[in-house]
């Protein structure tokens, strides 16, 4: 799928480009996503907030098979490396490899190794429109040097897989961009899962019922320099599509714990709650999220969304966002015209 988000009224625009297996050559196959983003927001407590930031973000992803279930993979990024603290034109844009890693087939398993990204939830790739998966964002596991073993099986009249990984932060040149800059990672840089030795796994089991989609998961990433104890998180999500006369609404929710969030002492709770259906013409969807870190106050996300298909392919979009954040309330409003092919 392959959409175009173009510019209307000054508010969040988005250009996007997904084309799952886009192409196959021969050994060669991959997708790429184009993104053109502007978030608008119009009213904040915080008037240093109301900002507009047009950025772009540029994903392709590689895979050139050797033969024999041995292939080398690759996710290219190109988008902005830092967040926006005044408006912002296609500034702050790097590219970097998110991943890099070979895999080889084990029967029907498959082993990664190298740069990978842990499977732990999935509502930061599947919460519907332009801003609904902004906290679910905050626990993706990401870039990640090591190891990881997927087995998929078949149970209960559906199929499943199970997954294990075992990792350390990326400290290579890998971690560093192009473009503009962000720095190459060091043990000083500290965070969870920055430690000498693959300490940090997650293990996750996945699969689909009928109409019913899960994840399953749990992790551990070892303390890094200046934390204070380990990070151990759980994540569950569940995709349920309800048929409703000639309506499939598709619902989502996902719950995420942490016991010692970030490797401080502090316990966080993460909820995203999501809803889709079309009506006649227009796709109508909304997020709820919430992200409740001990000692601090809830922060609060409610964003809704409607999309229509034009003409030609041509689908128009319009998206409202508001959050509670840091006891900051923002309005953001995004628009959006869609060309998919």
């Amino acid at each position: 799928m392959t959409k175009f988000l173009l510019i209307a009224g000054g508010a969040a625009l988005g250009l996007t480009a997904t084309t799952a297996n886009a192409f196959e050559t021969g050994r060669l196959s991959g997708y790429l996503s184009i993104e053109i983003e502007n978030d608008w927001t119009f009213d904040s407590s915080d008037p240093a907030a109301e900002i507009s930031d047009t950025y772009t973000t540029i994903e392709s992803g590689l895979s050139f098979d050797f033969g024999a279930g041995f292939a080398l993979n690759s996710t290219l990024v190109f988008e902005p490396i830092r967040d926006a603290e005044d408006d912002r034109f296609f500034e702050d844009e790097g590219l970097y490899a998110e991943e890099l890693f070979f895999s080889k087939e084990l029967g029907t398993a498959e082993l990664k190794l190298g740069k990978f990204n842990p499977e732990f939830g999935f509502a930061w790739d599947v919460a519907p429109g332009i801003f609904g998966a902004d906290f679910a964002e905050d626990y993706e596991v990401t870039e990640r040097i090591g190891g990881a073993l997927s087995v998929p099986f078949s149970a209960a009249g559906g199929e499943h897989s199970f997954s294990v990984g075992v990792f350390n932060a990326d400290r290579s040149i890998l971690s560093n961009s192009l473009g503009a800059r962000r720095g190459q990672t060091s043990l000083g840089s500290g965070g969870v899962s920055n430690t000498n030795g693959a300490e940090s796994w997650t293990a996750n089991l996945s699969g689909e019922f009928s109409s019913t989609v899960y994840t399953l998961g749990v992790q551990h990433q070892a303390a890094g320099e200046g934390d204070t104890t380990d990070q151990d998180g759980a994540v569950l999500g569940v995709i349920q599509t309800v048929e409703t006369g000639s309506t499939a609404l598709e619902l989502l929710a996902e719950v995420v714990y942490f016991n010692h969030y970030d490797g401080g002492t502090e316990s966080a709770t993460y909820l995203n709650l999501g809803v889709s259906a079309p009506v006649g013409p227009v796709t109508l969807a909304g997020v709820y999220g919430l992200r409740d870190i001990e000692g601090a106050s809830a922060d609060n996300l409610f964003t809704v969304s409607a999309e229509m298909e034009l003409f030609g392919g041509i689908t128009g979009g319009l998206a409202y966002r508001y959050g509670d954040e840091e006891g900051v309330d923002s309005h953001t409003l995004g628009t959006l015209l869609a060309y998919e092919f």
